[in-house]
Order: structure tokens, then C-alpha cells, then sequence
């Protein structure tokens, strides 16, 4: 009787996991493996594959701005249209902030909201705190309050500072903050108006940036100066 016992012969799912994993690994394992047999070749062309694919921030900037690594460009292009939520998200922050379409930023970076990207929603909470209108600004305060509920904002800076980190100054579409963004306009509020004097404390004085677990607006129960402490924080990330 004869075993089954090949690599060719083993199930789909197994042959799903094994690609999949090899790709959260790394691409160029990955295309190594897809060169190893049918099977692999085959399942590595599938959308969970490439979604699963672990690119580094400076491989997805640096093959999107290379004329000379078509065949990377190829694959963040296949990587985008199997909806992989970091290329995308690093995509539309590109196109954002980094001198690319605002009109297909906007709407990429909708398109990752919607599948729960917390680093997406961060930023689109930070684009309607910059806006003037009333409801834009409630709307973000509302994305605040579940960010901070699931101790997600200083992950969310930090990722969509890596993205903005090691590129060319001159590129940088850094929002512009006034007294209208503020928040805050309660004159009853203890804390209005010092948002912008615990930044620098915290940045300049103890050399701290990002980290939400050492100091931070945390502690200030008014969110909306939370909100304001979190827009001055932002504009800084491009520096």
C-alpha cells in the first residue's frame, strides 16, 4: 500500500499554514519556499498569504520609490490588493503626509479603519481634531476615548511614527495647529490651556516622546484637553 507521506500530498490548510507563517517571517523566505514545489507556489499566490507578509517600513519605502525592484513593487501592489493592513496603512499615511495623493490617502485610510487598524483610526482621529466644525471634532473625541479604553495610543504613535521616521523633510506635510483646532474652551476647566506646557515638560524636561505609560495627559480628567494634548503631540511626530 502506498503512504502518502510527500510534501506535495499534504492538505491545503497545512500547506496554508506553513506559507503563511514562513511569510510572517520573512518575503525572502517566502519566495524561496514558493520556488521549492507546486504546492508552495501555489498557496503562496493566495490573499492570506499576502496578507500575512512581514515587510519592514523601509522595504515598503524603499521598493515603492525604486524604479529598479519592479518585481517588490509587484508584490506590495498584490500585498495592497489582498488588503494587507499595514502596507496599506503605511501607504495612505504616504500619500497623507509624505507628498502623495491626499484623495487616495483619505480614502485607503478609510478603507483600513473600517477593518479596525487602530494606527488608522488613530490617524483619522488626529485629522478630525485638526478640522473646525463641531461634529468632526466629536467624532474624534469618540475615537479617543476607545483608543485610550483599549490602551492603544502609544502603539498607534509609535507605528505611525515609523512610517514617517527616515524620510526626506522637505516631503513632510506637517499639520498646521492653532488656537481654532484646540479643543477645549471651557473656562471652567483647570487644565485648559496647559496642554502645550506639559508637552514640553515631559519631552524636554524628563526626555520623553511618545510613551503614554510614562506621564503624558493621562492623568488630566478634562478629554478634551487630553484631545489637545494629543494634537500638539501629533504636529511633533514630523520633527
Amino acid at each position: 500500500m502506498e503512504h502518502l507521506t510527500g510534501s506535495a500530498n499534504l492538505p491545503h490548510d497545512v500547506w496554508t499554514l506553513i506559507v503563511g507563517r514562513t511569510a510572517a517571517q520573512s518575503v525572502r523566505d517566502l519566495c524561496s519556499l514558493r520556488m521549492s514545489c507546486t504546492a508552495a507556489r501555489n498557496v503562496g499566490e493566495e490573499d492570506f498569504v499576502y496578507r500575512c507578509a512581514s515587510i519592514p517600513v523601509s522595504d515598503q519605502r524603499w521598493w515603492s520609490l525604486s524604479p529598479m525592484h519592479q518585481p517588490a513593487r509587484n508584490f506590495l501592489a498584490r500585498c495592497r490588493q489582498s488588503r494587507h493592513l499595514k502596507v496599506l496603512f503605511r501607504s495612505a499615511v504616504s500619500d497623507l503626509f509624505l507628498g502623495g495623493c491626499r484623495f487616495a490617502g483619505m480614502e485607503t485610510m478609510h478603507v483600513v479603519t473600517a477593518h479596525g487598524h487602530s494606527a488608522a483610526q488613530y490617524t483619522v482621529f488626529m485629522m478630525l481634531m485638526l478640522r473646525d466644525n463641531f461634529e468632526s471634532k466629536n467624532k474624534g473625541l469618540e475615537t479617543l476615548r476607545g483608543l485610550e479604553a483599549a490602551s492603544a495610543l502609544t502603539i498607534c504613535k509609535l507605528e505611525f511614527r515609523g512610517v514617517i521616521q527616515g524620510t526626506w523633510t522637505h516631503l513632510h506635510r506637517v499639520p498646521m495647529l492653532n488656537a481654532e483646532n484646540l479643543v477645549c474652551s471651557s473656562h471652567a476647566c483647570p487644565s485648559r490651556g496647559n496642554m502645550g506646557a506639559i508637552y514640553r515638560h515631559q519631552r524636554c524636561g524628563r526626555g520623553w516622546h511618545v510613551n503614554d505609560g510614562d506621564g503624558g495627559a493621562a492623568h488630566i480628567s478634562c478629554v478634551h484637553c487630553r484631545a489637545d494634548y494629543e494634537l500638539i503631540l501629533f504636529v511633533h511626530l514630523f520633527d
